[in-house]
């Protein structure tokens, strides 16, 4: 449900495959690994990563058997594209903040980390072989970790230098304003919802088709119209872990849903149900509740932290989409659907 990572859908299932082997020599790439297939704000993006990216799409895009070949490639292309924006949106977001991402302490987090993940393996074949097996390599999975430091950098540095809102008082009103507002959500999931790692999610013992959850959820959502209760409702249909025995709900800002989901539930006033609403997560209803003062007193913390978080989605998305991206004759001449 958090889109604070989306685009993690493609290059975090990546780097969650691999637990990583003892090796204290440097795996080199080869000189196509290295390759630049295009460059984003000016950072060249090897072939390797490209490679990675491709393969793990089309693994997953290939399940359909109703997608013709050309369309597969084009699905497949704007995809990987999306995410190698979101994925270069940190380092060219660094740049605004005097953050160099080859500094010398950023890299040795780089080192340490892909240390204590090859430590994991007994020998260097291992290792090889665990990201081989995700289309990975070394050098990808240094450029991943590389990454993943430079966003934790990039921020603290935005928190700590005022680009965040952080003073108390102002939060409060915030959150107290239509900034945030409290949802509750009924989901039931389709043939192809994902289970994300935080069990945002699960997936029934009889699984729906696609127009059974549709068909299920505009039954539900008829049932709270003639007057039964959201929260029974919830627990009697629901398949979301997070709204299990959840009478509250979630308390929103922009940014922290999928675009889809948020704008449908920024779209509602209180005591407003929102019609089915198909995301990738599934079908949803919306109930738009009343805030619970008690619970932002409380909660008062985690709220702010997830308004940080969701500033900070919200300024990566924003450097994403005015990113310059020029590929190379190299991009051009490869076949996605030949590509091994």
């Amino acid at each position: 449900m958090n889109r604070i990572y989306k685009t993690a859908a493609l290059f975090l299932a990546l780097i969650l495959c691999i637990s990583l082997c003892a090796c204290t020599d440097p795996l080199k790439p080869s000189e196509e690994d290295t390759e630049p297939v295009m460059t984003v704000d000016g950072i060249e993006v090897p072939y390797a990563f490209y490679r990675g990216l491709i393969l793990s799409c089309r693994d997953r895009i290939a399940g359909d058997d109703t997608q013709k070949a050309e369309d597969a490639e084009e699905k497949i292309r704007s995809e990987v594209m999306q995410a190698i924006r979101d994925f270069y949106a940190v380092f060219a977001l660094c740049k605004e903040y005097d953050i160099d991402i080859d500094d010398d302490y950023i890299m040795e987090q780089v080192e340490q980390t892909l240390e204590a993940q090859m430590a994991q393996y007994e020998n260097t074949d291992a290792y090889v072989e665990a990201l081989e097996e995700n289309y990975l390599n070394h050098s990808v999975n240094r450029l991943m970790q590389q990454q993943d430091v430079c966003s934790s950098t990039l921020y603290y540095a935005m928190l700590n230098g005022g680009a965040i809102e952080t003073d108390p008082d102002a939060l409060l009103d915030l959150i107290n304003s239509d900034a945030f507002i409290r949802i509750k959500q009924i989901l039931i999931v389709g043939e192809q919802t994902p289970v994300s790692d935080d069990g945002s999610f699960f997936t029934p013992a009889q699984k729906h088709t696609n127009e059974e959850a549709r068909r299920l959820a505009e039954q539900v959502r008829d049932k709270y119209l003639a007057g039964e209760d959201f929260d029974r409702l919830v627990r009697d249909y629901g398949e979301s872990l997070q709204m299990v025995s959840n009478t509250n709900g979630y308390y929103l800002c922009r940014g922290m849903w999928d675009p889809v989901n948020e704008d449908a539930a920024f779209s509602l006033i209180v005591d407003q149900v929102s019609p089915v609403i198909e995301s990738d997560q599934g079908y949803s209803i919306f109930l738009r509740c009343e805030k619970d003062a008690d619970y932002i007193k409380a909660n008062f913390d985690r709220l702010c932290q997830d308004y940080y978080a969701a500033c900070f989605s919200l300024a990566l998305e924003e450097k994403s989409a005015s990113l310059a991206v020029e590929t190379t004759e190299l991009y051009d001449s490869i076949s996605i659907q030949d590509m091994k």
